[in-house]
């Protein structure tokens, strides 16, 4: 094999920034990152319990602009960079679509799609200003920002996807794109990926895991496991020539 074409996947000593870091998909993906010799800092409300010399956690609201702004200019100022941006927060509410309220709403839009912008907006102002060098950014969508879900497969006090939060991941593929032409001069990638249902024991019942995975083509949920290797591809600094795109990993269940 030709020298340059080993290790295409090589990750090891990038400055990794993830939101959501205590939910199931960022702890994940904080624990993959320091596993590939990764410095990883992360974001959440709630707490994390990764204890790691090469993890720091910041306790933070991502709509918070003075917050965001202070966090990421302390990681730039410790590290002269960011590799990449993983905007993985999000929040979802799973009232009656005729109960729901303004604040259900206007929190999901904050979060999903405002914090997104908040970020990368921020980001964006810093790397002009120091003149860095190059970013990923790598925005965690849904494939409820494709396809509307199958009701018949929810039974009552089932977390079905709501009308909000589908609406919120499909504006982040949208934002995506156009982040992407945006900011290609600055060399930032910005890609999305977009997962089909998640398996979770904590909040899923056997039966609803049993319906889901029915119309999978490969017959299951996802696993957390299942998104690393496109997560690692998107990152790689040899991953030099893909923008705009958004990655769908659901087994088969939007070519149904």
């Amino acid at each position: 094999m030709d020298q340059k074409n080993k290790n295409l996947f090589e990750i090891k000593k990038n400055i990794i920034f993830i939101t959501g870091v205590s939910g199931q998909v960022g702890n994940n993906l904080a624990k993959l990152f320091l596993e590939n010799g990764c410095k990883v800092y992360g974001i959440d409300q709630k707490k994390n319990k990764i204890r790691h010399k090469k993890f720091i956690f910041f306790k933070q609201d991502i709509t918070n602009e003075k917050g965001i702004k202070n966090i990421l200019n302390k990681i730039i100022k410790t590290e002269n960079k960011i590799d990449v941006i993983i905007n993985n927060a999000a929040v979802s509410f799973f009232s009656d679509i005729l109960k729901k309220n303004n604040k259900e709403t206007n929190l999901t839009f904050n979060v999903n799609l405002k914090g997104v912008i908040n970020i990368t907006n921020e980001y964006l102002r810093i790397h002009k200003k120091k003149k860095l060098k190059a970013c990923r950014i790598i925005n965690i969508s849904s494939i409820y920002g494709i396809v509307s879900p199958d009701f018949n497969i929810y039974d009552k006090g089932d977390r079905f996807s709501s009308e909000i939060y589908g609406a919120t991941k499909a504006g982040l593929i949208q934002l995506t794109k156009y982040y992407s032409v945006l900011l290609a001069k600055y060399n930032i990638l910005v890609n999305c990926i977009s997962p089909g249902g998640i398996e979770n024991k904590k909040v899923q019942t056997k039966k609803f895991q049993k319906k889901y995975s029915h119309r999978v083509p490969l017959k299951r949920m996802a696993q957390v496991e299942d998104l690393f290797t496109t997560i690692l591809f998107l990152s790689s600094k040899k991953t030099k020539y893909i923008t705009g795109q958004n990655i769908v990993i659901d087994g088969g269940l939007s070519s149904k």
